[in-house]
């Protein structure tokens, strides 16, 4: 588990000081799928190195599985980065070296105390390698040297993996397998994972949890299909803005379907019930990691216009004036 206890940053400047972080309350249960997500300069990256206790907090306290990360327990962050791995944006593979001998290399600072050759074998064959031991970095794709660099991160059988925008370098295609795999992993050895991302393609695909930060705070912290239903953040509907209808039309709604009890026929029941006249001017499905959410965008007129909101709303459907 993960805990921050109200932690902040401030970096010193020459003539100035930058709060990095702001007043950090977060609790991280192990096994999650969390995602951290933010615009550049919200603090995301800043995050993660206190969590593997590369800097240090200004004030308040940082708990890693039991152990506290104060500056005076240098040994207890000795032990706690062997629990942690980490996967990067541009790899950081030594290129000198065979895929088999960068996994390897992780296990020899680490001191690790079984058969490494063993431990690396199941590794390649974790994800998806085990044809490329011999081969050096400059002749994989780009999403082999990630499979690679997460096969290293996992050398140690840690409990937590920290992903640092470890997809934003990928294309759409291998970034999905990339998710895919960190899934699949999740699902073998319910690792607690950590995704820093701008990415709102990664919080659909792989995680159950979002935190959403800005200028160094939590501006929201709720399950992913919470997000896309009903952001609570400016922050956070800016992020999801790509995903919106924009077009600016009078009487115009959103509407969510996001309850397994919703149906087709909500809408049209609505329409004979009512009498109201609906112009349907777009729709699309949204799949998350486990759950799928509709969108429908309509303009609503009529009479019993009001009454026909209530009826929506009644049957689980959410309801949001609509303006671009």
């Amino acid at each position: 588990m993960i805990e921050f206890k109200s932690v902040n940053k401030i970096f010193d400047q020459k003539k100035s000081k930058l709060v990095a972080l702001r007043d950090i309350n977060l609790t991280i249960h192990d096994g999650e799928i969390v995602g951290i997500l933010g615009y550049s300069g919200a603090g995301k990256s800043t995050l993660v190195r206190l969590i593997n206790g590369l800097i240090q907090p200004t004030s308040g306290e940082i708990i890693v599985n039991k152990e506290s990360l104060s500056t005076d327990k240098r040994k207890a962050i000795d032990r706690m980065r062997h629990t942690i791995g980490m996967i990067f944006q541009h790899f950081n593979l030594i290129h000198s070296m065979t895929v088999y001998d960068n996994i390897k290399l992780a296990l020899d600072i680490a001191k690790y105390p079984s058969d490494k050759h063993t431990r690396i074998i199941e590794l390649l064959d974790l994800v998806g390698l085990s044809d490329k031991k011999d081969s050096y970095p400059k002749t994989l794709s780009g999403g082999q040297r990630q499979r690679v660099g997460i096969g290293r991160a996992l050398a140690n059988h840690p409990s937590i993996l920290l992903c640092d925008e470890a997809t934003s370098a990928l294309d759409s295609k291998t970034a999905l397998e990339i998710w895919d795999l960190l899934k699949d992993i999740h699902s073998k050895t319910n690792i607690t994972i950590v995704f820093i991302t701008h990415q709102i393609e990664v919080i659909k695909a792989l995680c159950d949890r979002v935190i959403v930060m800005d200028q160094g705070s939590i501006v929201e912290d709720t399950d992913v299909k919470s997000l896309f239903v009903s952001p609570q953040s400016s922050v956070s509907k800016s992020l999801l803005y790509a995903e919106k209808y924009e077009q600016n039309l009078p009487n115009l709604y959103e509407l969510i379907y996001s309850h397994k009890n919703a149906d087709e026929t909500i809408l049209s029941n609505c329409i004979k019930t009512y009498g109201i006249d609906v112009n349907i001017k777009y729709a699309k499905t949204l799949k998350l990691k486990t759950d799928s959410i509709g969108f429908l965008y309509v303009q609503i007129e009529g009479l019993n216009q009001a009454q026909a909101i209530e009826y929506l709303k009644q049957h689980q459907v959410e309801v949001n004036p609509y303006v671009f």
